[in-house]
């Protein structure tokens, strides 16, 4: 039966490769004229990818007798398809899930049972069930509004959870280290919810454009670490285009440097090393704002958007206009998650590539990925009866995840056309390793939302926006220390 269902999988991964990304007629004539070294390159990495040690070989395996496995996950954006995918129906992530679950359930005898709600009913029935002792849930997938669970004292802490080994690479270290307050840590994330690496931000550029204006693609930048906001501005300057002739920039006939939602722009501020918050020796939440360093980032973005006139749409109502721009093939570059590519993308006839969200300089060590809305976190409630059971299960989905979800999504993201699947496959991992969750952000300081707010009133005065609302975040920075250290009591 297995085998059949990894059959059946490979041949849906196929068919939305070849789908995900434009003109299927196009690809197979890439194929056919491919270089065959780069074929062979490519044969290689796959043989090698499948010799190397599993991360289920450093599980315990323990026979639960047939127990059930109690999970619920929020419905929105279709998360709840991290955990909750009863049969193979075609699609890829279902199916990669429903794969994974049928494995987890084979190796501990265990039988899952999920469901979904929205976010705000998942943390409520958390703190219910923290309050009362109900243990009708093993695991809860919820968003960063749990942090409030956390500070209330509803959450069991990660670092002491049995069997859970927060340094294996199926849980995020970033996240791991920017949600760690005073040594404890009480929401996790990782590959256990593929959504949750689908939420990450990144930028595509027109492969048709850029060839039709003579264009090198930026892969070379950005796998040398070299792929700044200077040369994406430097492809990006001029390019907005009255192709009417009527003498106004119009969203719907027209062409642009660029084209993004508003969220992109604080996207682009965190991938250029931006952060408004880290710790003190203790361990607490301080600010770290340097005026200086946010305004001279700001600036380049601000260039970007308002000095190239891209189209950086703010209202609600026309967030799907964001990405029918690029869809159209009339925008060189678009802002976007991947998660929203499959969404807005599909119907695009042109080839695109993915980029990391471009660093600051070239001495900026790491590229950084902003994660829109966190993706699903982790928690279990603190009066956890049974947390050997729990820590147990959770490590196994995480790391079989990590075997079997995770690098078909990879596949998925990094098949562009015209482009060898190594280059673009390192790409993809490059985004999805380096994402950031700058703790005030996550903890709705804030102080992250100048970008948001000042663009679209094409300011650039950062100084005075922080000066206004610093003792706000000050304040709140308080209360969430006071809190964390209320629970060492």
């Amino acid at each position: 039966m297995k085998k059949k269902l990894c059959l059946c999988l490979c041949l849906v991964m196929l068919l939305s490769a070849l789908a995900s990304c434009g003109n299927g007629e196009k690809e197979t004539e890439a194929q056919t004229n491919a270089d065959p070294a780069a074929n062979s390159t490519d044969t290689e990495t796959v043989a090698a990818e499948t010799e190397a040690p599993r991360a289920e070989d450093s599980l315990t395996i323990t026979d639960f007798g047939g127990r059930d496995y109690r999970m619920i996950s929020t419905n929105q954006d279709n998360r709840q398809v991290d955990i909750n995918a009863t049969e193979l129906t075609g699609s890829t992530l279902n199916d990669l899930v429903y794969n994974r679950n049928f494995h987890v359930m084979e190796l501990y005898n265990v039988k899952m049972v999920a469901e979904d709600a929205e976010y705000p009913k998942i943390n409520e029935m958390v703190k219910k069930d923290a309050t009362s002792g109900d243990t009708s849930y093993d695991l809860y997938l919820t968003n960063y509004t749990a942090n409030a669970l956390a500070t209330q004292g509803y959450l069991y802490d990660f670092y002491t959870m049995p069997h859970v080994n927060l340094q294996n690479p199926w849980w995020d270290q970033n996240e791991i280290a920017d949600m760690t307050i005073r040594d404890k840590l009480y929401m996790a994330i990782g590959d256990i919810s593929p959504t949750e690496l689908l939420t990450s931000e990144c930028i595509l550029f027109n492969k048709a454009l850029f060839d039709a204006n003579g264009i090198t693609y930026p892969y070379e930048d950005a796998l040398n670490g070299t792929w700044t906001l200077d040369k994406l501005l430097a492809i990006a300057d001029g390019k907005t285009t009255d192709l009417n002739g009527d003498g106004t920039i119009d969203v719907e006939d027209d062409m642009f440097s660029m084209t993004c939602w508003y969220d992109y722009g604080t996207a682009m501020f965190y991938g250029a090393g931006g952060d408004v918050s880290s710790f003190d020796s203790n361990g607490n939440v301080t600010l770290d704002i340097d005026v200086e360093k946010i305004s001279n980032i700001y600036n380049k973005i601000f260039t970007i958007i308002n000095g190239t006139k891209a189209n950086y749409e703010t209202v609600v109502a026309n967030h799907d206009r964001s990405f029918r721009v690029f869809s159209e093939g009339r925008a060189f570059f678009c802002g976007i998650t991947f998660q929203k590519i499959e969404t807005f993308l599909r119907e695009m006839e042109d080839d695109y590539g993915v980029l990391p969200n471009p660093k600051y300089d070239e001495n900026q060590q790491n590229y950084s990925t902003c994660v829109s809305g966190a993706g699903s976190m982790v928690v279990v409630p603190k009066t956890c009866t049974d947390p050997e059971y729990v820590g147990s299960m959770l490590e196994a989905m995480a790391a079989v995840s990590y075997d079997m979800i995770t690098p078909d999504l990879i596949n998925t993201m990094a098949s562009t056309k015209n482009v060898r699947y190594q280059e673009s496959s390192e790409v993809v991992q490059m985004i999805i390793r380096n994402r950031n969750f700058d703790t005030a952000r996550m903890h709705d300081i804030n102080a992250d939302k100048f970008v948001e707010e000042l663009l679209p009133k094409a300011s650039t005065d950062v100084a005075s926006y922080f000066a206004k609302n610093e003792k706000s975040y000050e304040k709140r920075l308080d209360e969430i220390n006071k809190a964390y250290q209320n629970l060492d009591e």
